[in-house]
């Protein structure tokens, strides 16, 4: 799961936009005084749940794949609300647990968003836009402040990545990756820092003009004396931006 936080229905008021470990994409609305409505699942154009394509069937107790989905065999585990094609109303940016990236457009309008039964694959230089190692989990921000959103996402390994929009604003075009964090296993032994399984969001934490990041993470702890002798624990970093010298 990665909630995100947008004005779903042009109401004034923030909901809440999540994926979820069994397939599916869900709003809860926001509701006055800072509480929201249950979670209710997105359904696309034809009623069916909006899914990337693998999911749970809950009836059949086993995982099963959407029928109609291009996608047929991708987990889709994050759903992350942004204006791709700048026509006014919010599309959702779908990462899959195998790391595949895809786009779910908005047919309706701000109001009343009407979900596209299909994704629209994305490519990076001709090749289908996958975060390395999987645990897909894109954001939406404008990382080097030129006015456009990028795209960032950690991964299973605990690396986050950023992708820079150079092209225009109704036609959103990007670099290739760049790597802001490495994975663990490529850091300094002295450095701590997030675990497996990590999620990212940007933001200005300290209030300094720039972004930084947030990220949570699963993580492993070496605990002598317990019968696995390790611990798993959920941990919530803060990587400060420096500053660039003017």
């Amino acid at each position: 799961m990665s909630p995100q936080v947008a004005d779903f229905d042009a109401d004034g008021r923030l909901d809440l936009i999540t994926g979820c470990f069994e397939g599916g994409a869900y709003l809860l609305r926001g509701l006055v005084d800072h509480e929201f409505a249950k979670p209710a699942a997105l359904l696309d154009r034809d009623g069916d749940v909006l899914r990337m394509g693998h999911y749970w069937d809950y009836d059949k107790d086993t995982w099963t794949d959407t029928a109609k989905s291009n996608m047929a065999h991708e987990l889709g585990i994050a759903a992350t609300p942004v204006d791709w094609d700048g026509d006014g109303d919010l599309d959702l940016l779908l990462g899959a647990n195998g790391g595949r990236v895809a786009l779910r457009k908005n047919l309706g309008d701000a109001r009343k968003a009407v979900w596209d039964p299909q994704n629209t694959p994305l490519d990076l230089a001709g090749r289908m836009w996958t975060v390395p190692n999987g645990h897909a989990m894109p954001v939406i921000a404008d990382w080097d402040g030129d006015g456009k959103f990028d795209v960032l996402s950690a991964n299973e390994k605990g690396a986050v990545f950023w992708w820079r929009n150079v092209g225009a604003p109704k036609s959103p075009k990007f670099d290739a990756i760049a790597t802001i964090l490495d994975p663990v296993e490529r850091r300094s032994a002295t450095m701590r820092g997030p675990g497996e399984r990590a999620q990212a969001h940007a933001c200005d934490y300290d209030g300094d003009g720039d972004l930084d990041l947030l990220i949570g993470d699963y993580s492993r702890i070496e605990a002598p004396g317990t019968e696995s002798g390790r611990e798993y624990h959920g941990f919530v970093w803060l990587l400060r931006r420096e500053p660039v010298a003017k």
